[in-house]
């Protein structure tokens, strides 16, 4: 499939991908190659919903779906914009997430007078999943791709060869401003027991923590009474818990598989 998906870069598909991205400039444009019925593929744009759109992309989750619904999602596609199209480590562990290729372009403001067009474009550069991993710590934050939920993920996967979905409803920028607990939603779903106040912790546990009207993040226990956990605009990290971490912790939470029978749970 990846040697299909370096075809396709260099194909007719490629010319909406670059309409798109100038059409979209300075922001990010984003989207998806989707393999349809008779094995054509097609370009989709998907709503680049990102804080920062000129920086990064979080595609709008009702894209995502629309997106599996038209057929096969082959392969992610991305633009920067005033910079080369040389995948980032957040493009890269995005890649890794994904499990597909990434297809990454360059818009480029021409501010050359001897160059008659208003952009100059990149060739299209291609990444696959390779087994990139980002360390735990001083990861920069990318909502949806390095953020709290996310590096509770990628520790309970690379520790205990769990798999927790990386829940791209929670990927909506300012969901916790909203009216839905989306956390206490849809942690049952990814087999996670809440257990009982007072509970002991060990390591891999995940805890819900409240600063606003509803649990709006999480960290992941690592033993000695330290959490892994990554706040908004700030470099992931190590912390004690205890103090405003404990006294904010809304759910204590365990994985099915690690549970070893003594615990008294909620659900």
């Amino acid at each position: 499939m990846f040697s299909d998906i370096k075809s396709i870069a260099g194909s007719a598909v490629t010319q909406s991908l670059y309409q798109c991205a100038i059409a979209r400039y300075p922001n990010e444009a984003c989207g998806f190659i989707v393999q349809t019925s008779g094995e054509k593929y097609r370009f989709v744009e998907a709503r680049n919903v990102s804080e920062d759109p000129a920086n990064e992309f979080v595609m709008h989750h009702e894209d995502v779906i629309a997106a599996e619904d038209e057929g096969e999602v082959v392969a992610i596609w991305h633009s920067h914009t005033d910079r080369p199209p040389v995948a980032s480590d957040a493009d890269r562990a995005g890649c890794e997430a994904t499990e597909l290729p990434w297809l990454i372009l360059s818009v480029t403001k021409n501010l050359n007078p001897e160059i008659d067009a208003e952009f100059r474009l990149s060739e299209m550069e291609v990444i696959t999943p390779n087994g990139f991993e980002m360390p735990y710590t001083g990861r920069p934050y990318v909502f949806g791709i390095f953020d709290c939920w996310m590096l509770c993920r990628d520790y309970l996967k690379r520790e205990f060869n769990i798999e927790i979905n990386a829940n791209a409803h929670l990927h909506i920028p300012s969901w916790y401003l909203g009216d839905d607990d989306i956390l206490d939603l849809n942690y049952r779903n990814e087999n996670l027991v809440r257990l009982a106040h007072g509970e002991e912790p060990q390591k891999g546990d995940i805890f819900f923590i409240q600063y606003g009207k509803m649990p709006d993040h999480c960290a992941v226990y690592v033993g000695d009474n330290r959490i892994l956990h990554h706040q908004i605009d700030r470099l992931s990290s190590h912390a004690t818990y205890g103090g405003m971490y404990q006294k904010n912790t809304t759910h204590h939470l365990r994985h099915r598989t690690l549970l070893t029978g003594k615990e008294k749970c909620l659900n």
